[in-house]
């Protein structure tokens, strides 16, 4: 545990220290051709596959209060979401480039043998709150599970962070879910390929705001099954900031493709 004087000066925990440098260690590894293969296929494959995207994802429940919509949930458990379509090209772009971090570390972990390709990125599914999650990695370092997040950022905020809270709240519930409590947020520098690792510690009542949210949503769920009654509209109307960047504007709005049902 780092002392107050530690924190004060923002300097990581004992636990983060030692991930840490296991990590950069990673680099230092003979490529494991097989191993290392396997995983590149098992990234292609999927990214490849034409699977539409349906239903309550966890890093929904975690956004802020502004940006949460239980309509918007509802509404995925039933109707197809937009795929993409309303996503701009530059933002694309930025989610590429976080995806080949990702697939670097996941690929390190695999060729230091701390995890397997097939639990990189492995998505789960939570028959409790119709809820899938994906963890970007599942590992063993000195002999204890962890689960692990990636994050990239950029150079200004990397040089400011001793934390990443969105990061902490996604890693916390998946956590929760898995029932593994170590875990860390890998966060790298795109500019520069420096690297901080952080180490929050697992809390289920920091978790009791998401928790309720998705009791809620299957609340929602049963009544608009049982009673065809929808949870009211968040948007004034389908043109405004925060519909446009919905996936489930078409079915909220019934504009578009409408409500097709899964």
């Amino acid at each position: 545990m780092s002392s107050l004087r530690d924190e004060i000066l923002g300097i990581s925990n004992t636990k983060g220290i030692i991930i840490e440098q296991k990590l950069n260690k990673l680099f230092y590894e003979k490529p494991k051709i097989d191993e290392e293969s396997r995983f590149i296929k098992l990234v292609l494959s999927k990214n490849g596959f034409n699977q539409d995207r349906a239903g309550l994802h966890a890093s929904a429940i975690i956004a802020s209060e502004d940006e949460f919509c239980y309509r918007e949930q509802i509404l995925s458990l039933f109707f197809q979401m937009s795929q993409g379509e309303n996503i701009p090209i530059k933002l694309k772009r930025i989610f590429e480039e976080g995806n080949s971090i990702h697939e670097k570390w996941q690929r390190l972990i695999v060729r230091g043998g701390l995890g397997k390709p097939e639990n990189m990125d492995r998505t789960s599914y939570c028959d409790k709150y119709d809820l899938s999650y994906t963890p970007d990695i599942r590992c063993m370092i000195h002999n204890k599970k962890y689960i692990g997040e990636i994050k990239s950022v950029n150079t200004f905020q990397f040089k400011k962070m001793k934390s990443h809270p969105s990061g902490a709240k996604q890693l916390k519930l998946y956590m929760h879910l898995t029932g593994v409590h170590d875990g860390f947020v890998l966060c790298e520098d795109k500019n520069t390929q420096d690297i901080k690792v952080f180490t929050p510690e697992y809390n289920e009542d920091d978790l009791a705001p998401y928790i309720e949210r998705l009791e809620a949503i299957q609340e929602y769920k049963d009544r608009f099954i049982n009673e065809k009654r929808m949870v009211k509209r968040k948007c004034s109307s389908p043109s405004c900031k925060r519909a446009s960047k919905c996936n489930m504007k078409d079915a909220c709005w019934n504009i578009g493709i409408g409500r097709k049902k899964l």
